[in-house]
């Protein structure tokens, strides 16, 4: 790999020292009256035919500036001061004349009819508009054709990782939006992956309030994609499709049509390859939580590291979705909207796994080999109405529907063998399962708006019901090498059903009380009623039914909450400060009622929820925050049920109906700054949270290696995170380097055995991408280390680091005459795993495309995915007292043939016409 490295960095500098026609400006900047020389002026170079940021200088005290290196092409000259109006030039670049020199700028004054916030935004492809980043995306160069998520990678501060994952300045996106709405429902790769780049004209971030009924509330992180006025005129959309005429295929339609405030969309995905995957937004929809390709620390010490972000199994995925939005009214002041979506996915999954357990002064081994079968099929119906009822009254009603269908089959073989690796039993079991779920939602928004500034009324009421039926059945069978053990064989159907409903009533008044300040009342009544049902039948060999119901295994249980919440907070605000602080006061009361045995353990609680936050803005380019808050959380049914769940026999849990709430201190630190100008930009931040009375888990392992497990609550659990990152473009943007570095640090407390077991894993992840882009070619080269070291009291056995390495390189290359080249490597060393887990593999990409017609509209590519056949999913585990490795088989090397077509009403190039999306 050394060589490869070394040729990529020697490309990189051949590139970076080779003049691809470049000019040289020069000139000296004046007052008005031209006697006076004026320090400090910009001068800015923009290219005419796509805005991009050719170059800039500052005039020294002399007035003096030289633009240095701008491309040989046609551009505007911008020179512009504080005290004066801007002056603008048009070069037209020539091979006979690379050297402009402009000896007088005299400025002029300044006029009355233009404000100066309006010019400063338009000319920064970065501002803030008070707590909202945006981003004006025309003022970064992206492929012709390209869609929202290649747009997404070039922003300052953005980063995508291989899932569709989003992070922004740090921290993750968890929702996406198209003009302050959802586009098909949860799904954001819908949006990213799909709708074209030409036709957004603002990224925007900012964070959001959300109320959980349960929990209090939360703060989201959103990205919100605000399309052009041209983009929503007529219609336009594409078609492809993907074949290698044996196995795999890749299917997509999307058509958009917009008439002034009516939109209209219809999409259809479907493939068999890696690109079937779900959205990270829906990896928990039919519980599927091994689909994602990231650290994940759960409340209970678990630790795992997924050291690859592909896909498990062979999935085969369809997803279909008609979406509408119109508004009424003569004055259009009634909004209604409509989007249905239908899921289904498929997957058939191959894997296995070595883990070693650590108890007291002993270790002993198992060996599992899983086979994964699941079919899941979702409905989901979305409804928007939205009216301003006067200039001052607004209400808003969100209803929605989801039905869904899941099936899965899961076959494991395990074997289990002494520190001597003599073997001691095996196991075989065969889980199904068979669940339908009906879930409806309702929010209503109510906000009216007074007289005076700032004085506003609003009234939030939401419901929700659901109901799960599921059935299921379990086999499971052991061999022992002594015959002295027995009684974990089991032959049982199963009925788990749950129901629940739960009514959230929010009140919340704002009053200024002068300029700076203003205060907020609130009150909050939350009611929540769920049930679940647990009946386990054993097979009756005397009339071959399940006809014997199994008391240990069954049970019936309710849970009712009533929660009351009051709270006031206040906020003082200036143009670069805002400091805001406040108090809740919020009563929980519970009864959990086991309808078996007839009991009911009643809890009351009263939880103090401050709040505080401080925002500073020295400059429109730099921001700085720190927020500290406070939650509850209540346990689920779930942890609640005094039922053993044994559809794992070898892994039983139990819930603990005596189990108390959490409380949680959460502190979270911002920094980020930029320079529009030059591009550059830093981030950091840090954040920490400490639960007190935190839900653990206390297992006890029997002399056969069986665990049992119940939730329990446990004095702290912690997690402390640090991240930073920056970019520093050189040779007027063309070459950008951008380092980022993460680091974790996590304590968690559980039970073995009855024992006291601390786990704690620090984790660290340093990362390196060098970019070059020019007007046809693109270069990109990575490195990321990901550094865990896990670490339990109980045993020293578990306390071995463990790394994972990708390099990266990737090029797409634009020929003349429509053709392109596109090609990514990927190499991955995985260190210090158990024998057989420590696998290295090099996955090469490529593609090769030409458009035709006059619009260059239709496409015609060959696709070459794993070319060299060694992609996997290798993933490590550690938890408590044991460390697993995991090797799962997914899609490797195929080919496919692509043909694309993208069409608009204008019969125009989908870049160049002004239909945005494709």
């Amino acid at each position: 790999m050394n060589y490869i490295k070394s040729l990529v960095l020697f490309f990189l500098l051949f590139l970076t020292s080779y003049s691809f026609g470049q000019m040289k400006i020069e000139g000296t900047v004046y007052d008005t009256t031209g006697t006076k020389p004026l320090k400090n002026a910009v001068a800015v170079a923009v290219r005419i035919s796509d805005s991009l940021m050719l170059g800039f200088a500052r005039t020294d005290d002399k007035g003096k500036f030289v633009l240095n290196n701008p491309s040989l092409d046609t551009f505007s000259l911008t020179i512009s001061h504080p005290g004066y109006d801007d002056k603008v030039y048009y070069i037209f670049g020539h091979e006979g004349n690379k050297e402009i020199s402009i000896s007088t700028i005299n400025m002029p004054s300044k006029s009355q009819e233009l404000e100066e916030v309006i010019i400063y935004a338009n000319k920064n492809p970065i501002y803030y508009n008070g707590d909202t980043l945006v981003y004006v995306a025309d003022s970064f160069q992206v492929a012709e054709n390209a869609v929202v998520e290649d747009l997404l990678k070039k922003l300052p501060g953005l980063e995508i990782d291989k899932d569709g994952k989003i992070k922004s300045q740090g921290k993750a996106i968890d929702q996406v939006l198209v003009d302050g709405d959802e586009f098909f429902g949860s799904d954001p790769t819908i949006a990213t992956k799909n709708l074209g780049a030409a036709g957004v004209e603002t990224v925007q971030v900012y964070e959001k309030k959300q109320e959980n009924a349960a929990d209090g509330e939360e703060t989201l992180q959103i990205l919100d994609l605000r399309l052009k006025d041209e983009a929503k005129k007529g219609y336009f959309g594409r078609v492809s499709g993907a074949t290698d005429f044996t196995q795999f295929y890749e299917g997509e339609l999307l058509l958009n049509n917009f008439n002034k405030t009516q939109k209209i969309s219809v999409f259809v995905l479907s493939a068999n390859t890696p690109k079937s995957e779900f959205g990270f937004g829906d990896i928990n929809k039919f519980g599927l939580n091994n689909e994602g390709g990231n650290t994940v620390f759960s409340d209970d010490g678990d630790i795992t590291y997924y050291s690859s972000g592909n896909q498990a199994g062979i999935p085969q995925t369809l997803k279909a979705g008609i979406y509408f939005s119109d508004k009424f009214g003569k004055k259009k002041n009634t909004e209604l909207g409509f989007n249905y979506s239908y899921y289904n996915s498929k997957n058939n999954s191959l894997s296995k796994s070595r883990s070693q357990y650590f108890v007291q002064d002993s270790t002993y081994f198992s060996d599992d080999s899983t086979r994964y079968i699941s079919e899941n099929e979702s409905h989901n119906i979305n409804l928007r109405f939205k009216s301003k009822l006067d200039s001052l009254t607004t209400l808003e009603i969100r209803p929605s529907v989801k039905i869904t269908q899941g099936l899965q089959t899961n076959l494991d073989y395990s074997t289990w063998r002494d520190a001597d690796n003599i073997f001691s039993r095996s196991n075989n079991v065969t889980n199904s399962n068979n669940a339908k779920e009906i879930a409806f939602d309702n929010q209503i928004r109510f906000n009216r708006n007074f007289m005076k500034p700032r004085r506003q009324l609003a009234i939030n009421y939401d419901i929700s019901m659901s109901d799960n039926k599921g059935t299921g059945n379990l086999n499971s069978t052991n061999i022992f090498a002594d015959t002295v053990f027995t009684g974990i064989d089991y032959d049982q159907e199963k009925i788990n059903n749950k129901s629940s409903i739960n009514n959230s009533i929010r009140a919340s008044y704002f009053e200024p009380l002068s300029k700076k300040f203003k205060i907020q009342a609130e009150y909050s009544f939350d009611n929540g009623n769920s049930n679940q049902i647990k009946e386990t039948r054993d097979f009756n060999t005397a009339t071959g039914q399940y006809d014997m119901v199994n008391i240990l295994f069954s049970n019936s249980f309710d849970n009712i909450r009533n929660q009351h919440r009051i709270g006031t907070q206040l906020w003082f605000e200036t143009k670069k400060y805002t400091i805001h602080g406040g108090m809740r006061v919020r009563n929980i009361d519970l009864d959990n009622q086991n309808r078996v045995t007839d009991t009911i353990i009643h809890q009351n609680y009263t939880n103090f929820l401050p709040t505080f936050s401080f925002r500073y803005n020295p400059t429109r380019s730099t921001r700085f925050s720190m927020n500290y808050n406070t939650n509850s959380r209540q346990p689920s049914i779930s942890d609640l049920l005094p039922v053993p769940d044994n559809t794992n026999p070898n892994r039983v849990r139990s819930g603990n109906p005596n189990l108390q709430p959490d409380y949680s201190h959460q502190v979270n630190i911002n920094f980020n700054s930029w320079n529009a100008l030059s591009g550059r930009y830093i981030y950091s931040g840090a954040s920490g949270n400490l639960t007190q009375n935190a839900f653990g888990d206390s297992t006890s392992i029997n002399a056969i290696g069986q665990q049992i497990s119940k939730r329990v609550n446990v004095k702290n659990a912690t997690n402390i995170n640090l991240w930073m990152g920056a970019g520093l473009p050189f040779i007027s943007r063309k070459l950008t380097v951008s380092p980022n570095f993460s680091m974790g640090l996590s304590e968690f407390t559980s039970y073995l055995n009855s024992e006291k077991n601390i786990a704690t894993n620090l984790s660290m992840s340093p990362s390196l991408t060098v970019s070059y882009t020019l007007d046809s070619l693109e270069l990109e080269v990575s490195y990321d280390l990901a550094y865990n070291r896990p670490k339990n009291t109980l045993s020293t056995f578990t306390t071995q680091a463990y790394t994972t390495q990708d390099y990266f390189f990737g090029a797409t290359w634009r020929l003349k005459h429509g053709f392109k080249i596109q090609a990514n490597t990927n190499y991955t060393i995985n260190g210090q795993r158990a024998d057989g887990y420590n696998i290295n593999f090099f996955i090469v990409n490529a593609a090769l495309s030409k458009t035709f017609l006059k619009t260059r509209n239709l496409e015609l590519s060959l696709l070459a995915n794993d070319i060299l056949n060694q992609n996997i999913s290798n993933s490590r585990q550690v938890n408590q007292n044991v460390v697993t490795d995991n090797n799962t088989k997914i899609i490797s090397r195929y080919f496919l043939l692509k043909l694309t077509y993208r069409f608009n009403n204008n019969k125009t190039t989908e870049e160049d016409g002004k239909a945005g999306w494709h």
